[in-house]
């Protein structure tokens, strides 16, 4: 597991030593949003719910009690809830590392092939990375959603676009939106913050895929 630790480690650094990016604080709420739901925001849960498969490239940074990292997202592929998902530092030539699984399981494959198993992807990830990713939440986020079944507090901007969300702990800021097959305002980047972890996602290409 610690040479898992360390050639994580180097990969994120390398992607932090070529500039990448760095992770801010998320923004909080200010004036200008509201909690009132836009109109027809039920119908636009259920529309994004069915983005659901597709393969993405973006950028990640992290920033955490031990310093920052950062990688290049090479490949996310999701299917439902299975994913798959390429991280690498590709200027630095040093591999790359896959996460597999869904949010009950993760496998982390290193760039020499050896797999490290785990049925608590976040306290797996944690051995790992030295810090939490939140993959059971990650991929519903993404979308500009809010996991479901847990206590969420959603704030909206003057376009009805969502803003901010708090869930879980963590405090998420919505930014650069899209259209995506078809669904307008699909957030393409977001920074979720929480205590003293603060990570930031953008996403430099999403394509669905069909069901």
């Amino acid at each position: 597991m610690k040479q898992a630790q360390r050639l994580l480690g180097m990969v994120v650094l390398g992607g932090l030593l070529q500039g990448c990016m760095t992770a801010p604080p998320a923004p909080a709420p200010d004036d200008s949003l509201t909690r009132a739901q836009p109109e027809g925001w039920q119908a636009r849960q259920a529309e994004l719910r069915t983005l659901n498969q597709w393969t993405l490239q973006g950028k990640v940074a992290v920033r955490h009690e031990q310093g920052n990292d950062s990688a290049f997202i090479r490949e996310w592929v999701q299917n439902g809830d299975q994913f798959l998902i390429e991280m690498s530092s590709a200027f630095m030539g040093m591999g790359s590392v896959r996460l597999e699984g869904s949010p009950t399981f993760l496998t982390i494959t290193d760039s020499d092939g050896q797999q490290y198993l785990s049925d608590d992807p976040d306290a797996l990830i944690r051995e790992t990375l030295g810090w939490s990713l939140p993959v059971e939440a990650l991929y519903i986020w993404v979308r500009g959603l809010p996991l479901q079944d847990s206590p969420a507090d959603v704030f909206f901007d003057q376009q009805g676009r969502i803003s901010h969300l708090r869930q879980q702990g963590w405090e998420i800021h919505y930014s650069n939106y899209a259209t995506l097959a078809g669904v307008e305002a699909v957030p393409h980047s977001l920074t979720a913050t929480r205590n003293d972890l603060r990570l930031r996602l953008v996403i430099t290409r999403w394509t669905p895929e069909s069901p």
